[in-house]
C-alpha cells in the first residue's frame, strides 16, 4: 500500500471523512490499518509518534491543509467532485426596470429647484408624543419657498389644487429629504378621510397639517357636514332649545346658537331643555299635537346613540366627545399627530391620544370644544399638552 492509499483509507474510515491527529478515535483507526498491514507493534508506535511530532499536529482539520496539501486524499476527492455532473446554472434574472418612485410633491419640488430636490443636512425627530421643533436656520430658506406651493390639478388647466394647505409641502420636504429617521418614508394623504401626510409609509403615523401658528389657541379641526348622525343629534338638541326659547320669549338669546355654531356651555344649556323634555310622557302629548311624536323619536335616537344620559351635563359631554372624536379618529387617526406650523419654522406636533381625549373632564369648558359656521373647533393644547 502506497502512502496515498494509506491516507485515503484512513480518511474513509474516519468519522468526519478526514483524519484528525488530535482525535483518539482517528489515531486508533490508523493503528488498526497499520496492524492490518502486518507491521510490528514497534513500527506502528514509531509511525504514530512521528506523525504526532509533525508541524501542524492537531491542526490537521481538513484535507489539503496544514501538511496534507496535494495529498492523495485531496486528489481523490477532487476526482470525485469532477466526476459529479455540475447542476445547470440558473438563468440570471433580468434586471428590473427602474421605476419612478417620486411623488407628486417630489416632482413639484424639483420644478421649483431647477430639476433637483435639495437635501437637508439636519435631523428632525418624530416621536409618539406631543413635541415642538424649530426648523434649523440653514433649512429656513427652502422651508419658506415651499410654504405656499401647491400641486396643480390633474384636470390639465394648471390651476392649483385646493386640497393642500400652506406649509404642507414644506413639512413634507423637511422630514422626507433630510437626515431624519422618516426620510424617504413620507407619503401623501389627501384622501377624503385621510390625513394630509403619512410619516412612515402609506397608512402609518398620520399627520394633519395646520398653519395657524397659534399653539395656545383653538384649532379648526375641519367641517362636519358628512357626519349626519352627529348633525342630526345637534339639530335635535338645539331645535328643542329653540322651541323652548320661543315659548319663553327668549328668541334673541337663542338665534346665534345652533348645530353649526356653538360653544360647550351653549350645548350644555340646550341639553337642559332636551333632558327636561325627555322626562315628559310625549306619547300622551302626541295624541293632541302629532309633532311631538317626531320630537320623541328624535329624543329616543339621541338617547340610543349616546348610550343614555342622566343629566344635561352628561349628555352634552357625551355628544361633544362623539362629535370631535369621530373626526379625530379619521384625521389624523388615533395615535397620529396634528401639526400646527408657522412661516418662521416653529412646529408643534400634538399626539392625538384617545385616552387623553376621552378622559379630559372639562371638555365643555370655555374655548375648549365647539363649532363655528359648520367647522369643528378644539383647543389641542389643553387636551394633548
Amino acid at each position: 500500500m502506497t502512502l496515498d492509499e494509506l491516507l485515503l483509507e484512513w480518511s474513509y474510515r474516519s468519522e468526519k471523512g478526514y483524519p484528525l491527529v488530535g482525535s483518539p478515535s482517528d489515531v486508533s483507526i490508523l493503528k488498526e490499518i497499520l496492524t492490518e498491514l502486518k507491521l510490528s507493534e514497534e513500527d506502528v508506535s514509531s509511525i504514530i509518534d512521528e506523525l504526532e511530532d509533525e508541524p501542524g499536529g492537531d491542526n490537521l482539520i481538513s484535507p489539503g491543509t496544514d501538511g496534507m496539501e496535494d495529498s492523495g486524499v485531496e486528489n481523490e476527492k477532487e476526482k470525485q467532485v469532477r466526476s459529479t455532473p455540475e447542476p445547470e446554472p440558473e438563468p440570471e434574472p433580468e434586471p428590473e426596470l427602474e421605476t419612478n418612485t417620486l411623488t407628486e410633491y417630489d416632482e413639484l419640488i424639483k420644478t421649483m429647484f431647477d430639476g433637483e430636490i435639495p437635501k437637508s443636512k439636519n435631523t428632525y425627530n418624530f416621536t409618539k408624543s406631543t413635541f415642538d421643533i424649530q426648523v434649523k436656520s440653514d433649512d429656513l430658506e427652502i422651508w419658506k419657498k415651499l410654504w405656499a406651493a401647491k400641486p396643480k390639478k390633474k384636470t390639465g388647466d394648471q390651476t392649483e389644487t385646493l386640497g393642500v394647505g400652506k406649509g404642507e409641502l414644506s413639512l413634507y420636504w423637511l422630514y422626507n429629504h433630510s437626515q431624519s429617521p422618516t426620510a424617504g418614508k413620507l407619503a401623501e394623504g389627501r384622501g377624503d378621510d385621510a390625513p394630509d401626510l403619512w410619516f412612515n409609509g402609506q397608512g402609518t403615523d398620520g399627520v394633519e397639517v395646520k398653519a395657524y401658528g397659534k399653539p395656545n389657541g383653538v384649532i379648526d379641526v375641519g367641517r362636519f357636514g358628512k357626519f349626519r348622525d352627529n348633525l342630526k343629534m345637534l339639530n335635535t338638541v338645539f331645535g328643542i332649545a329653540g322651541l323652548a326659547a320661543t315659548f319663553d320669549g327668549n328668541v334673541e338669546d337663542q338665534k346665534q346658537k345652533n348645530a353649526l355654531t356653538w360653544a360647550g356651555s351653549d350645548l350644555k344649556t340646550a341639553f337642559e331643555q332636551a333632558h327636561t323634555l325627555s322626562q315628559v310622557d310625549l306619547d300622551q302629548i302626541a295624541n293632541i299635537w302629532p309633532i311631538f311624536k317626531d320630537i320623541k323619536a328624535n329624543i329616543d335616537y339621541l338617547d340610543s346613540q349616546l348610550g343614555g344620559f342622566s343629566s344635561a351635563d352628561e349628555g352634552a359631554k357625551k355628544l361633544t366627545y362623539k362629535f370631535i372624536g369621530d373626526k379625530l379618529s379619521r384625521k389624523p387617526g388615533w395615535g397620529g399627530h396634528l401639526a400646527d406650523m408657522s412661516f418662521n419654522g416653529f412646529i408643534r406636533f400634538w399626539h392625538v391620544d384617545k385616552n387623553k381625549f376621552e378622559s379630559y373632564d372639562d371638555i365643555l369648558g370655555k374655548a375648549t370644544a365647539g363649532a363655528s359656521q359648520g367647522a369643528m373647533k378644539l383647543h389641542f393644547n389643553k387636551i394633548f399638552g
